[in-house]
């Protein structure tokens, strides 16, 4: 199964690095959200959901946060918390709805099969997947005909696991800015 997902990675153009690389690249609040996440796994591969308290979190972060339930049929993906900046850049709140068809840039035709290849690859090799593809928020009808002032550069998803064996959720968190 790894050399299907290993192939198709190798097939697609979507810009993401793997694993740790993007330490070199990316944002300073992407970094934030990083060792947020990385001081709550402490010695386990990843965090679990209930490790993440939204209190002890960087205030300034919050609204760029998401946390997805990885489910075991179709739509195998369901966006459970969506952050307020998230919401603003989709123009509007996804949450309890499939990632597939919400997802950020859905709006601006970015195809979700690269998409829903990011989630797979955080799911089936339970690793960090850092995504930096700059997208300009929707109007809040969800159209792109006239562009929002919000903006997203970058991205980084992140397991989490109840059982510290299987991804059950990712926690993503978008760096969006509000243009001035």
């Amino acid at each position: 199964m790894s050399n299907i997902l290993d192939d198709e990675i190798g097939r697609s153009s979507y810009p993401r690095l793997v694993g740790l690389a993007f330490l070199d690249h990316c944002s300073p609040k992407i970094r934030r959200m990083w060792e947020y996440w990385n001081a709550l796994r402490g010695d386990r591969l990843m965090p679990a959901r209930q490790d993440i308290d939204p209190l002890d979190m960087p205030r300034d972060l919050l609204s760029g946060i998401l946390l997805t339930e990885v489910l075991a049929e179709e739509p195998w993906l369901r966006y459970r918390l969506v952050g307020t900046a998230q919401a603003a850049l989709r123009g509007r709140d996804p949450t309890g709805q499939p990632v597939q068809g919400n997802y950020m840039g859905a709006h601006l035709g970015i195809p979700g099969n690269d998409v829903m290849l990011n989630y797979r690859i955080v799911v089936e090799k339970r690793t960090l997947v850092y995504t930096y593809n700059p997208i300009i928020g929707a109007r809040p009808d969800g159209s792109s005909m006239r562009q929002m002032p919000w903006r997203a550069s970058s991205s980084l998803l992140m397991p989490l696991s109840s059982d510290g064996e299987n991804v059950d959720m990712v926690f993503c968190f978008s760096d969006l800015d509000k243009e001035a």
